[in-house]
């Protein structure tokens, strides 16, 4: 599982504009590409789903579906993510075993652990700060994504109203990487926007090694 930069790709924006946004976010530097889930009808997501997979294989940034696993598989995405527990991963392995399963954890350290438990390749608090593009996520306190990271080995991405302004407050806490929808979907420049919050990841992954 690829960490760092995490793009949480908006669908309700225009198709043509958000791949051009997509595409300058990549060039930016974005690790990973996950389509999130307001895409429509299933034809409408399996067409953006496969536009984006060619971005995604252009810039070596594997793509990962919410919640709709039967769409991961139908085209051939890289992994897929749940907001919910009632999937295992194991279910879905079954059907292919390379495939990436991953979680939205709230406040919860037991769930967290529940998610390694039970097969989960990563997993991502949801929400550190209020945001304007999810509404429906609690608040998580920073002190819980710590713990997290501290008591699991798979990676633990946070995400939730993460900016250029409060980005240091969740790499301090030794995260894998953070995952953004509007600071860079709307930024005016997609591309440099994605290339400061790259910076700050490459910041504190170098000040770790030189720690360690």
């Amino acid at each position: 599982m690829k960490t760092g930069l995490y793009l949480v790709v908006d669908a309700s924006i225009e198709r043509n504009e958000l791949l051009k946004r997509v595409e300058k976010a990549l060039k930016g530097g974005v690790d990973i590409l996950q389509l999130w889930s307001n895409w429509g009808s299933y034809e409408e997501g399996k067409i953006l789903a496969k536009e984006l997979m060619k971005l995604s294989r252009n810039y070596g940034a594997p793509l990962i579906i919410n919640n709709d696993y039967k769409l991961a598989l139908d085209v051939g995405a890289d992994g897929v993510h749940f907001d919910g527990y009632e999937t295992l991963p194991s279910e879905i392995k079954r059907l292919r075993k390379d495939i990436i399963v991953g979680y939205t954890i709230g406040n919860s350290i037991e769930r967290a652990v529940w998610a390694e438990q039970v097969g989960a390749d990563y997993i991502s608090f949801c929400a550190c700060f209020p945001s304007s593009s999810v509404t429906e996520c609690e608040i998580v306190p920073l002190s819980t994504v710590a713990e997290a990271k501290r008591r699991l080995k798979i990676p633990v991405f946070a995400s939730g109203g993460i900016s250029l302004k409060n980005i240091d407050q969740v790499l301090a806490k030794g995260i894998d990487g953070v995952a953004v929808i509007s600071a860079i979907l709307k930024a005016d420049d997609p591309e440099t926007a994605a290339r400061s919050f790259k910076s700050k990841i490459l910041e504190y992954r170098s000040a770790k090694a030189v720690s360690v």
